[in-house]
């Protein structure tokens, strides 16, 4: 274990799940079955993704579902980046970039991950990061550009430091359309809105979160968590 005190361990944790930039990858509601593969004529009418590059989902509609659906599934992929090779992750993140924003962003994520990997260095097992999306807000669209604010929850875990936690966030993303899909421009966030914990509730351990949420998987989508 390390020889951190609590307090370091839990100021460090917070400040690396602020860093990751509003992005990850697992929700917390098991998904009862993968659904039928759509025909060609529904998929034409889903907002996406409806493919995948280096991992990412890609292939968004050019309207305002096909955004909200490329927004939203963007930030819910830092579990995804995380559990990459190093050398992977800017290929991966350069697929959901445009052009005016890849240094910027790419830098901004990869410090992020970068922060992860030593808070996981000082645990003893893998990391996660669970994030939810829980309401999205369309503030500006047209078909070249789209400005949308997303309000999520992510749960940062990794056994021996301390309880996992819960970190509410306001993640304000600019995606414009660009080589036939949306790509991110730019991303902000804002700490909270924050609901207070249950008085009744006791924090679970990371092992205690492993332990009950064994057999659940990602929803959206089959990966376990």
């Amino acid at each position: 274990m390390a020889t951190v005190t609590l307090r370091t361990r839990t100021l460090v944790l917070a400040l690396a799940a602020t860093a990751i930039t509003g992005m990850g990858a697992r929700g917390l509601i098991a998904s009862p079955q993968t659904p039928p593969r759509p025909t060609v004529a529904t998929a034409a009418r889903t907002p996406g993704p409806r493919s995948t590059t280096v991992g990412m989902p890609t292939g968004f509609a050019r309207n305002e579902p096909g955004a909200i659906a490329a927004a939203t599934s963007y930030v819910r992929q830092g579990q995804h980046l995380f559990d990459l090779p190093a050398a992977d992750r800017i290929p991966a993140l350069q697929a959901i970039v445009s052009r005016d924003g890849a240094n910027s962003y790419v830098a901004q994520v990869s410090a992020g991950l970068a922060d992860l990997d030593g808070i996981e260095a000082h645990g003893q097992g893998h990391l996660t990061w669970d994030v939810s999306v829980l309401a999205t807000r369309v503030d500006a669209y047209n078909d070249q550009r789209v400005r949308i604010s997303i309000w999520r929850v992510g749960v940062l875990s990794v056994t021996g430091l301390t309880a996992p936690l819960a970190e509410w966030t306001t993640v304000d993303d600019e995606l414009v359309w660009e080589r036939g899909d949306w790509k991110v421009w730019a991303e902000t966030q804002t700490p909270g809105p924050t609901p207070a914990g249950h008085p009744d509730a006791r924090p679970s351990t990371p092992t205690q979160l492993q332990a009950a949420l064994a057999g659940y998987t990602r929803y959206p989508g089959p990966d376990p968590l």
